[in-house]
């Protein structure tokens, strides 16, 4: 019989699967009653470099009784490989098959891995469905962004846990420990009574009009909230953070430092779910951040520290924490990264900052190429705003700058995306002479649930495509590139994301078909997902392209994401008569639902 080890020999890049990384935490099981799978549902190299799993991954091992192990999405041949072998999917800290464990928790950052989650239960010998398991299995749950619209993973989900995951981990911990031994339909009961951040789709039911449309999603018992609200960590400082970040042996997407700045955006963008959904702002200070950093640098050695977060340069204390990070990390030569650059702030008013950290390329994300559609959309930049960056970028020894446009935008004419080439063109000519190097990455709008946007439709496939091939058609020179994201793949995304149950036997049968690893260009297979959909009686434009009744009932009402609907749908009515909306923290306060909802 095949063991793990010779599997190893036979597979690329088998150090993704052995474990053993530098500061992984490994516990004898005889010392621990509950073991907790992390499944991240896409490869090592871009699971490892997610903040959001580094941070469960500590807090539950900080438990003394508490052992929680990661497992990632296998590539295709090591797949391949324990089907042939029939050995079932294992952690990595231990090799334990993730049928032994107490619960298995995926963490859900992206729809095009919805039908990993299938995969890997499946190679774990595991039922997909909820309905299909019983008391011998291990309870199936999940977070991320992805359990802010969770219905087309309902049936496969035991439980939802929706919010920041620190303190909710851990509550969910001791609700799945203290209710070992009940009967599942009873476990599943007392789980959604534990914590008014869960939701077990198993307890709810839908309800739909003569049409089909949905009308109510209704509990089953009185005891089982209508609405699930956000878990929200109020303060930074006091929550736990990685400070011996786990080193890879194999090249990973971020491999350096994270530090979180601060989490929460209200800069207000309209098609932004994350800016909607992690409101308030909260921030780290100073110095917590610089306590993380030196006992992350004394862990790992690694040669550099990423300031993150969805806005850096709305964070605070800025100017502050980069001058004592250059003081502290310079000369042991790290370097300084530093993401989410507003340029009217960011490069105008802080050269000095600029010189301190990493110049390679600039990130910069208009999304629109003129000031009338960013009003609409509500990004508070200019033209004049964005040119006079470029310029001082380029003058600071920045190398490129890289542009972040969406087509398809609500309000968007042909003028705005002729403008994308004109703008980057003008962005690459602040570097005078034969121009900067300027990298153009051009996605298509997808509406996302909790954002002003939801009730939108996504535009055609059929014009999208169009509008790629105009703007091909309108570049000119090689200092400026262009690249496009996927319009098939954007257009079954939206679809995920904006759909209810019925999108879910979509997901199982696209999976069955083969669909896995739909996030990557090389496995992406369209056909198979317009094939399962027909299977299942719907199609990809019934949830990508239709426009919801601003008093229609939508899929995910039942997760209270903070925000309010009526703000939502106030803030849609300014985008239609083309008014921006300011940052609350400059000023009044917007009564948006997230500060006021305790």
């Amino acid at each position: 019989m095949a063991t793990y080890d010779a599997i190893l020999s036979r597979v690329q890049q088998p150090a993704q699967y052995i474990g053993r990384e530098w500061n992984a935490v490994v516990k004898d099981h005889a010392d621990v009653d509950l073991l907790f799978a992390l499944a991240f549902p896409d490869t090592y190299p871009i699971g490892m470099s997610h903040l959001g799993l580094a941070i469960i991954y500590e807090v539950l091992n900080r438990q003394p009784h508490v052992a929680a192990e990661r497992v990632f999405m296998p590539l295709p041949d090591m797949r391949a490989e324990l089907r042939a072998a029939s050995l079932p999917l294992v952690s990595i800290e231990t090799r334990t098959p993730l049928a032994d464990f107490d619960a298995i928790g995926f963490s859900l950052q992206y729809e095009m891995c919805f039908t990993n989650v299938l995969a890997m239960l499946d190679l774990a010998g595991i039922p997909v469905r909820s309905a299909a398991r019983d008391e011998r299995h291990p309870l199936i749950v999940a977070g991320g962004p992805g359990a802010m619209a969770p219905e087309p993973l309902a049936p496969f989900i035991d439980l939802f846990a929706v919010g920041d995951g620190e303190e909710l981990v851990l509550a969910l911990a001791e609700a799945i420990r203290s209710t070992r031994g009940l009967p599942r339909d009873q476990r599943l009961r007392a789980l959604a009574e534990a914590s008014p951040h869960f939701y077990v789709p198993a307890l709810y039911r839908e309800e739909r009009d003569a049409s089909r449309r949905l009308v109510a999603l209704k509990p089953l018992h009185e005891s089982v909230p209508t609405r699930i609200s956000r878990a929200v960590v109020k303060d930074l400082d006091q929550a736990a953070y990685p400070e011996r970040p786990l080193v890879p042996f194999v090249e990973t997407v971020h491999d350096r430092i994270t530090l979180e700045l601060m989490r929460g955006c209200t800069q207000g963008c309209r098609f932004c779910q994350a800016g909607m959904t992690r409101r308030p702002v909260r921030e780290r200070s100073v110095k917590r951040l610089l306590e993380l950093a030196h006992a992350a640098y004394a862990a790992t050695g690694h040669s550099e520290i990423s300031l993150a977060s969805l806005s850096s340069s709305d964070y605070s204390q800025l100017r502050a924490l980069i001058e004592a990070m250059d003081a502290a990390f310079t000369p042991l030569r790290v370097n300084l990264a530093l993401s989410s650059l507003r340029v009217n702030d960011q490069l105008a008013d802080l050269p000095a900052l600029i010189r301190a950290v990493r110049k390679s390329t600039l990130t910069v994300a208009p999304e629109a190429a003129r000031d009338t559609l960013r009003r609409r959309i509500n990004k508070n930049i200019t033209t004049d705003d964005l040119l006079c960056g470029a310029r001082q970028a380029y003058q600071q020894g920045w190398r490129a700058v890289k542009l972040y446009f969406m087509i398809g935008l609500p309000g968007e004419t042909e003028e705005d995306v002729d403008a994308i080439v004109d703008l980057a063109h003008q962005v690459s000519a602040q570097r005078g002479g034969r121009g900067g190097e300027v990298n153009v990455a051009v996605s298509s709008f997808v509406p996302k649930p909790h954002t002003p946007f939801q009730w939108e439709p996504m535009a055609e496939p059929e014009a999208l495509r169009a509008k790629q091939a105009r703007i091909r058609s309108l570049a000119r020179g090689r200092r400026v590139r262009f690249k496009f994201h996927d319009v098939e793949r954007s257009h079954i995304e939206a679809a995920l994301s904006r759909g209810d149950r019925s999108v879910a036997e979509a997901v199982e049968g696209a999976w069955r078909l083969g669909a896995q690893l739909d996030a990557w260009d090389e496995h992406f297979r369209y056909p198979l997902w317009l094939q399962a959909f027909e299977a299942a009686g719907i199609r990809p434009a019934d949830y990508a392209n239709r426009t919801w009744g601003e008093d229609e009932r939508l899929p995910w009402d039942h997760i209270d994401a903070g925000v309010t609907k009526d703000f939502l749908l106030a803030e849609k009515h300014r985008a239609e008569r083309g008014e921006t909306t300011a940052d609350c923290r400059d000023g009044r306060c917007l009564k948006c639902g997230a500060c006021l909802a305790e």
